[in-house]
């Protein structure tokens, strides 16, 4: 197992590990003295490494039969690796919390955090909207209903301590360890890049740009321009985040072209000022985020773009309203503030629309 974290921890002892781990588990529910037991043997297969002991202790928090206790000691003891390397302990633990989630949402959600940067600060509420944008989230009968279940979905995953709860709820951070853990699951598949934060200065090598990629996040790096040799052939790509590469200054054209199954295009925080006009035809595109675009005079046309939810082009700075914005028939969220909407003309959504986020 590679890390690229070099892990220099201190074992606890079986007494401090197993008060460690009591302590979050919590009493709500009194442990018989099988099940102790089985706690007992637990907490020794975590090797004394407190982040072990914590995510374990956090997934089965609440859990009291006997048999989940025995096959949650079995899984762990199958999961032994040969190294006796911390790292290896460490992620095996880990990997234990990620699959006793058991709810294929959850781990989604999990996931989605990793495409974040290290030691990254998100925000739950901008996090939350991602989810219902991807679809991790599935579609209630209101947007307060879809806030309520992201909200309960990152809950349990602090719960699980695989996420970190800041600023008084308002934030989560995902320990360097645990994105570690979520980015290697991501890439078992070669479906994803994570680049967050990694001081680039241009797109990755074409090869890396796979037609089996359904991921891409190089948030918050210098990339300053993404030139016409650029136009990866990845027909799965559902998402890619560039926000936060604020030298981004142009996008040719070419490189949307065989991106057709984009979903979810954030481009927020860069100093593009116009669009490729190939965006005009991602007509899968969900979610199109161009907020704090300081420099973004205009935006082609969004005729095509029938299956988009959401659209942000708040602070951005635009000469002309977008064509084609009474056509977006599934238009639910719609922030506009900052952006020249005062002399925008009234009617620019189809009456039948009912904008239920206009901000």
């Amino acid at each position: 197992m590679n890390s690229k974290n070099n892990v220099k921890v201190n074992p606890l002892s079986n007494e401090e590990a197993w008060t460690l781990f009591m302590e979050v588990l919590g009493n709500d529910i009194p442990l018989s003295p099988q099940v102790e037991q089985l706690a007992k043997d637990i907490t020794r297969e975590c090797a004394g490494l407190p982040l072990g002991i914590k995510t374990i202790a956090g997934t089965m928090k609440g859990v009291d039969g006997m048999h989940e206790w025995s096959d949650a000691l079995e899984d762990l003891k199958q999961s032994k690796v040969p190294q006796d390397r911390v790292e290896d302990e460490v992620f095996r633990t880990l990997r234990f919390s990620y699959t006793h989630l058991r709810d294929r949402a959850l781990q989604e959600c999990f996931l989605y955090c990793g495409l974040f940067p290290e030691d990254f600060e998100i925000c739950r509420e901008y996090l939350i909207d991602y989810l219902i944008d991807e679809g991790v989230v599935k579609r209630q009968k209101s947007r307060e209903a879809e806030i309520n279940k992201g909200h309960t979905m990152l809950d349990r995953l602090e719960r699980a301590c695989l996420l970190e709860r800041l600023g008084g709820g308002h934030w989560v951070k995902m320990h360097d360890l645990i994105r570690d853990m979520a980015i290697q699951i991501l890439e078992e598949n070669s479906r994803v890049i994570v680049k967050a934060d990694a001081q680039l200065k241009e797109l990755p090598n074409a090869e890396e740009w796979s037609e089996k990629l359904t991921s891409v996040s190089l948030m918050h790096n210098q990339i300053e321009d993404i030139c016409s040799r650029h136009s990866p052939r990845c027909p799965n790509l559902s998402t890619l985040f560039l926000r936060g590469n604020r030298q981004l200054g142009f996008i040719a054209d070419s490189f949307f072209e065989h991106m057709h199954g984009l979903k979810v295009l954030d481009l927020s925080i860069t100093n593009i000022e116009c669009l490729p006009d190939s965006i005009s035809d991602l007509e899968g595109l969900t979610s199109l985020l161009l907020n704090y675009c300081h420099r973004l005079s205009s935006v082609p046309s969004l005729k095509k773009l029938k299956a988009l939810t959401r659209l942000d082009l708040s602070r951005a700075p635009l000469k002309k309203i977008p064509h084609g914005m009474k056509y977006l028939l599934n238009l639910r969220y719609l922030r506009m503030n900052g952006c020249g909407e005062n002399k925008f003309p009234g009617g620019i959504l189809p009456n039948s629309v009912t904008c239920k986020s206009l901000y």
